[in-house]
């Protein structure tokens, strides 16, 4: 169950630059949330995300639609315990409703397979410029030969003869010798310091550098996940090499929910 916090964490960057929608509803206690870009020629949903829109209010008619230019309780510098303050007034005052949004088109839209159909048939759109953004095997014991060590008559050994030796270590004598050990000792302990604040710095190093390099395969993975499941090659185009940071924001986001969808269906089928 996802709490309102994390809602606001997650989508923390949508709401405070003000350019994509954000649509938060609920399904029994959870939140959930996801963003929308709207066409920039009408404002409207575009098909992807009108059909996602009608499934929302399916599961929520009281679901919002919050921008945070546009509406009020929303800014740049809020934290992200602000932002989710913002979110609960609008869904608990009922402002910026989803149901009734002037973001969805006027007529009947066609349906979206139709509608890619169509799409292929005609010349790529001037959409570039949209202004929006992871050694089994059985252990065998060995055995291994076992050999007896051949008997030796070696002539038994005496002991040598036991000899005392008393040593008597006056103060003086006792003193004489901690000035001469001490400093062998502090040396040495300078020393151990020394080595363990090397060890410790090398530590650190190391742990940013496997840092960066198992975030750089996780991300590899995730882009290869994202592109084996995405069935629109021009998303995957504006995702990789769109100029602006918004745009491929946009497009990594859509490729990121179709990924969940078709994961979802799969565990339910």
């Amino acid at each position: 169950m996802a709490a309102i916090n994390t809602i606001a964490k997650e989508w923390a960057g949508e709401l405070r630059d003000g350019i994509a929608w954000v649509i938060v509803w609920k399904t029994g206690r959870s939140w959930n949330a996801t963003a929308v870009w709207l066409n920039s020629d009408n404002d409207t949903f575009e098909p992807e995300d009108l059909e996602r829109a009608r499934k929302i209010l399916e599961q929520d008619p009281n679901a919002v639609m919050l921008n945070g230019y546009y509406c009020g309780h929303f800014g740049e510098d809020m934290t992200v315990a602000e932002l989710a303050a913002g979110i609960r007034w609008h869904y608990e005052n009922g402002y910026n409703l989803l149901d009734g949004s002037t973001a969805f088109p006027p007529g009947p839209m066609e349906h979206l397979a139709d509608q890619q159909q169509e799409t292929d048939k005609c010349p790529a759109p001037s959409a570039l410029y949209i202004d929006g953004k992871c050694f089994t095997g059985q252990i065998t014991e060995l055995t291994l030969p076992r050999f007896s060590p051949p008997e030796l008559n070696l002539p038994e050994l005496r002991s040598p003869p036991s000899m005392e030796l008393n040593l008597t270590i006056t103060p003086n004598t006792a003193a004489a010798i901690l000035e001469a050990l001490q400093p062998a000792v502090l040396r040495f302990f300078e020393a151990l310091v020394n080595a363990a604040r090397e060890a410790w710095a090398g530590i650190k190093r190391s742990a940013k550098a496997a840092g960066r390099i198992v975030a750089r395969i996780a991300g590899r993975c995730i882009d290869a996940m994202l592109y084996k499941a995405n069935d629109h090659p021009k998303w995957w185009h504006y995702y990789k090499h769109a100029k602006k940071y918004r745009v491929r924001k946009k497009y990594r986001r859509r490729l990121e929910q179709q990924l969940c969808d078709k994961l979802l269906a799969a565990a339910a089928g």
